[in-house]
């Protein structure tokens, strides 16, 4: 009898071992999901007239453009807020520019070129109250827009927030990004959005002055933009700008900023850098390589300023900013990398840099010694979130864009900036 008892209890015992197994196999997990939905458009939706209309309120503000006392923020994929700054404590919402597929700007002589969808378009701008369509160049931006005969130009992807419980058996149990047919799908905060602030030209100018996520620049009489893994080189002398040269470079270049006769490149992998004192053929010089990550650059004098920063658009997982001695072009060489929070966006003037960094505010450094600047922090605002900054040449009117709106600064002590007005979403 004991030793029935014995068994039945070991019977009972790996029964339950069997099933408890066959639960732990049944494993499920239910977590926050975004689902981006493709997007497509027919070229005949894609290809519309620039138009003028009454202000609206800002939405998903991109790039920030100064440009003689006024503003221009990209709406993404929208168009061009236009906001008269000459009151920067009063800043005026006066009129959009209408410009579907729009991500990217600069301005030159009083036209602003910007990217629509496959497009490049010249807006004369010259009255910034009244702006008009002059030319467009077709069909040059077509790296980033795939096409199929069904659908037609795959030309953004929609976010929406779902929640969703899958089982460990799905082979897609433990990722943070995938596809389920052609929609995208990525756990909440893990993707975020790959074209904010894809951002605009560098020019060092108080008439004329860019951020510094520049994809569109212009130097002289030509036009630089970024196209997938190409550089591409337009003559804008004329009011119909011509194209003049594809540069192949390489998959992952970002940003753009022309300096001296030379023009840097951001990617995610390096600085590269370019001699384009024969402007339609810019000419390799070099490459500053770094980890990999998402990579703004501001140049001043013989030093670049690099902001890494982590994100999975970038496939990055470091956060500092790098200073390279550019005074040898041929041979850029790292001079100290200090250790950030989420850096983005820069500026330098004269001594000092501004610094956004995302979620943590904007920082403004004393860079007069490039080895010690992380002892020389001046001042660091918080409570939005900082994207982009313009600071402009005379040092005392810093612009900052984010998601939370555009916010301007008297930092005429960089100690103690003073907060002159806010655009907030919505307004």
């Amino acid at each position: 009898m004991k030793y029935q008892m014995i068994s039945a209890f070991l019977m009972l015992l790996l029964v339950s071992v069997i099933v408890t197994s066959c639960e732990q196999d049944k494993c499920t997990r239910t977590e926050e999901y975004v689902a981006y939905e493709p997007v497509y458009k027919r070229i005949d939706e894609m290809r519309v007239p620039v138009t003028y209309d009454a202000a609206r309120a800002l939405t998903v503000p991109g790039k920030i453009f100064y440009y003689k006392g006024y503003l221009l923020i990209n709406e993404q994929n929208e168009g061009v807020h236009v906001i008269d700054n000459r009151q920067p404590e009063s800043p005026q919402n006066i009129g959009f520019i209408n410009i579907p597929g729009s991500l990217d700007m600069a301005v030159h002589n009083d036209v602003l070129y910007v990217d629509s969808y496959l497009d490049l378009v010249a807006i004369d701008i010259a009255n910034p109250t009244s702006p008009s369509e002059v030319s467009r160049v077709e069909d040059v931006f077509q790296n980033f827009y795939s096409y199929t005969d069904q659908a037609g130009y795959l030309v953004e992807y929609k976010p929406m927030d779902i929640r969703r419980t899958i089982d460990c058996s799905n082979p897609n149990w433990g990722n943070t990004i995938w596809f389920e047919g052609d929609v995208m799908m990525a756990i909440d905060g893990n993707f975020g959005n790959t074209n904010w602030l894809s951002s605009t030209a560098s020019v060092n100018s108080g008439v004329v002055t860019g951020g510094s996520m520049a994809r569109f620049t212009a130097a002289d009489d030509y036009l630089y933009t970024i196209d997938g893994a190409e550089v591409k080189v337009f003559s804008v002398a004329q009011t119909q700008p011509v194209l003049k040269n594809e540069v192949t470079m390489q998959w992952g270049i970002e940003t753009l900023f022309p300096m001296g006769g030379n023009l840097f490149i951001g990617s995610n992998s390096g600085l590269l850098i370019y001699d384009i004192s024969n402007p339609e053929q810019p000419t390799y010089v070099s490459t500053f390589a770094h980890a990999t990550a998402c990579d703004p650059v501001v140049v001043s004098g013989n030093t670049a300023y690099v902001t890494l920063r982590d994100g999975t658009e970038c496939l990055g997982f470091i956060n500092q900013l790098d200073v390279v001695d550019v005074s040898n072009l041929s041979n850029p060489s790292l001079i100290r990398s200090y250790p950030m929070s989420n850096p983005h966006g820069l500026s330098v003037v004269d001594q000092t840099l501004y610094l956004c960094e995302g979620t943590f505010g904007l920082k403004i450094f004393d860079v007069s010694n490039p080895k010690t600047i992380s002892a020389n922090l001046q001042s660091h605002v918080t409570g939005f979130e900082a994207f982009d900054v313009i600071a402009l040449p005379q040092g005392d009117h810093v612009m900052v864009v984010g998601r939370n709106g555009l916010y301007q600064f008297d930092a005429t002590d960089r100690s103690d900036l003073r907060q002159l007005s806010v655009i907030s979403i919505g307004q």
